[in-house]
């Protein structure tokens, strides 16, 4: 019934059914738990089974029950693509948009911060959206031109963005979401689609990303690209200083940015402010805490699990784990927090291990490799908004499903198993606060 790569972990009352390649998990009450170690539905359970199995497989965790529609639906834009590509001279990438996607929003303003390498293109891309085409890279003539916008056209019924890659002599690829067309752009600019940071925007990240930007820099950390908006001459410098990064031929999505709006030195990945630097010694040593967290994704060590998640340091000793969301409130009260002794880590991702023997997650020293720092002693998190009030089971499995995609099951359930002992506290950012500017930490 579970697709490959779809884990399940048990944590205690429920557990947690998850994707190791995305993210994407369901929730298991002690119920549906049982539903897939083989225990038949009650009578009375019967339409909550057919109803979870809708749920489980509308997000990819559970094997279709059929495949059809979705299948004539890629078949048809095929066979819409193959009667343009006879006009097509050279690789086009058309993309279906729309107003009001958030995922294309942050697609148009990565385009227009990379629009010195897209007009370097030997290919086009189209924008197709309700109210035109606009054409980027080499032009088309005006048949191709009129039969990819139709193509455009109707691949917008599958979602936005959706991209047809047509090519001549080869068989079109249909391309569904943010980082698949990413990939193509990436992959038609000459660079290594693999070896590119591509991160899923934001609501915030799109608001960060609507004004334009100066230049993006492509820095590489650990054998991977890593795209550096900027905006301000200062900030380019500084961001040039720090990261050794440079204009790039290649297409590279944004995924920091970097600018000095007012008195602080501002830097954001996608809609999450990382730190307001008063100084550009602090900037410059923070833009470097990120690449390292960046590199060190890049390679993990074996034992280490990563999270999307942020994280408060008590003077060394203790760390509480928060939500991402959380990031830019609690780092614009960031003098607040010090004051307690608290001190928000910028890195992208918040690496655990678990102590062997007792299974205490703590982050890793980086004064001594190999040997345990803070350890994590409570997870604060945001409850859900309507309902009845989350289950322990349900709070631990939405903090499992922090866990950065790719996963390995090991990881998945150590970090379940890690979890279980430790406190979760529910409420609003300004709550945790409260919390933790109220306790000594000692």
């Amino acid at each position: 019934m579970l697709l490959p790569g779809v884990v399940v972990a048990e944590l205690g009352g429920g557990g947690v059914l998850m994707d190791t390649r995305r993210p994407a998990a369901a929730y298991l009450s002690p119920t549906a738990l049982g539903w897939l170690h083989g225990r038949p539905p009650a009578a009375e359970h019967r339409a909550q089974h057919a109803h979870c199995l809708t749920q489980w497989r509308a997000i990819g965790l559970v094997a279709p029950a059929h495949g059809a529609a979705a299948t004539a639906a890629h078949s048809d834009l095929e066979v819409r693509a193959a009667d343009c590509a006879a006009s097509v001279p050279h690789p086009v990438l058309v993309v279906a948009m729309a107003a009001t996607c958030a995922f294309c929003a942050q697609l148009a303003a990565d385009l227009a911060a990379n629009s010195r390498s897209l007009s370097e293109l030997d290919a086009s891309v189209l924008l197709v959206d309700a109210d035109g085409t606009r054409t980027l890279g080499r032009p088309l003539a005006a048949p191709a031109h009129r039969c990819l916008t139709r193509l455009g056209r109707h691949a917008a019924h599958r979602g936005t963005p959706t991209a047809v890659l047509v090519a001549p002599g080869t068989p079109a690829r249909v391309l569904t979401g943010f980082d698949e067309v990413s990939h193509a752009l990436i992959t038609l600019s000459g660079a290594d689609a693999r070896a590119t940071i591509t991160e899923a925007p934001t609501s915030c990240s799109v608001n960060v990303a609507a004004q334009p930007v100066d230049a993006v820099l492509t820095a590489r950390v650990n054998g991977v690209r890593l795209g550096i908006a900027v905006r301000g001459q200062e900030s380019r410098q500084i961001t040039e200083t720090a990261t050794g990064g440079i204009p790039d031929d290649g297409y590279t999505p944004v995924t920091l940015t970097v600018e000095r709006p007012g008195t602080f030195h501002l830097l954001f990945r996608g809609g999450e402010l990382l730190t307001r630097a008063a100084t550009p010694t602090a900037l410059h040593q923070t833009l470097q805490a990120v690449l390292a967290g960046y590199g060190r994704h890049a390679s993990p060590g074996r034992d280490e699990i990563p999270l999307l998640c942020g994280v408060v340091e008590h003077e060394g000793r203790q760390a509480v784990l928060f939500p991402r969301t959380w990031m830019s409130d609690l780092v614009k009260r960031a003098r607040q927090l010090g004051n307690a002794g608290w001190r928000v880590r910028p890195e992208p991702f918040t690496t655990l291990r678990s102590a062997p023997g007792s299974g205490v997650l703590h982050l890793p020293d980086p004064a001594r490799p190999g040997r345990p720092g803070p350890a994590v002693t409570a997870v604060l998190t945001q409850a859900p908004r309507a309902g009845a009030p989350p289950t322990r089971a349900w709070l631990l499995a939405s903090v499992v499903n922090w866990i950065a995609r790719p996963a390995t099951t090991e990881a998945i359930h150590t970090l379940a198993a890690s979890l279980r002992p430790l406190p979760v506290h529910t409420g609003t950012w300004q709550e945790a606060l409260t919390h933790l500017t109220g306790r000594t930490g000692r």
